[in-house]
């Protein structure tokens, strides 16, 4: 299939070496871009980190604090996010397997709040709630915000020659603000709603909502918000 990737870079490239290996041809179109912050101190007395993004992750590891807490347990919502921060040198993460309920569980089986809050490595927009899944079992959650997602206003050349050539088979969404982002986009180039021969796949039920109108196509949502259960979407 002609697949569009939507998520933001290094992973955008990652997502479409990975499609390409499966047989697919992707065209690249990160609908946004991810911007650190600039550096504050991180909350201190933590006893673990919780992530819910690479993304986040990566910010972390460049946070001029992270030699003080790389020992620290990290608690990653899914498999690549962990692996992700075991490569940048977070040598106790581990994951959730799932999406934020699996975390919020992992969190209140695996510690004990009287040890000390949560430092909770974040966006400027975070998907759920960590601190109300995990309030009620007595943890208390330090946010640090590492990132802001920017939206990008139009979509890439390649992704509006292929549009407007019929050269796309179905468009691959990772997040709400993705979604987001990408129906402005196609708005603004004139492109929707999109025709019934075009499907979306997206990684959640959260991530397929702001494309209602969007798309004449299927809409189809994981049934995992992980990567290995998008490309199963997409085989089935």
């Amino acid at each position: 299939m002609r697949l569009l990737v939507t998520r933001p870079e290094p992973d955008a490239t990652r997502t479409a070496d990975a499609l390409v290996a499966l047989g697919h041809t992707p065209i690249l179109c990160p609908m946004l871009d991810i911007v650190r912050e600039p550096p504050r101190p991180l909350p201190a007395g933590c006893q673990a980190i919780a992530a819910t993004s690479s993304n986040a992750i990566r910010a972390l590891a460049a946070h001029p604090d992270a030699a003080a807490i790389r020992s620290l347990p990290l608690l990653a919502v899914g498999d690549r996010s962990a692996v992700e921060a075991r490569r940048l040198g977070f040598v106790a993460a581990r994951s959730a397997g799932g999406g934020l309920p699996e975390l919020c569980e992992m969190i209140v089986s695996d510690l004990d709040p009287a040890e000390g809050p949560i430092l909770y490595a974040a966006g400027d927009v975070q998907s759920g709630d960590l601190a109300a899944g995990i309030g009620a079992a007595g943890f208390a959650v330090a946010t640090a915000i590492l990132y802001r997602s920017v939206a990008r206003p139009r979509l890439s050349d390649a992704a509006l020659a292929a549009f407007r050539s019929g050269g796309i088979d179905g468009v691959l969404l990772f997040s709400a603000r993705s979604a987001e982002a990408f129906v402005a986009a196609l708005a603004a180039d004139g492109l929707s709603p999109l025709p019934e021969t075009i499907a979306a796949f997206a990684i959640s039920e959260q991530a397929s909502a702001p494309l209602a109108g969007a798309l004449r196509g299927p809409v189809r949502s994981a049934a995992r918000p992980e990567q290995i259960a998008l490309f199963a979407l997409i085989k089935a």
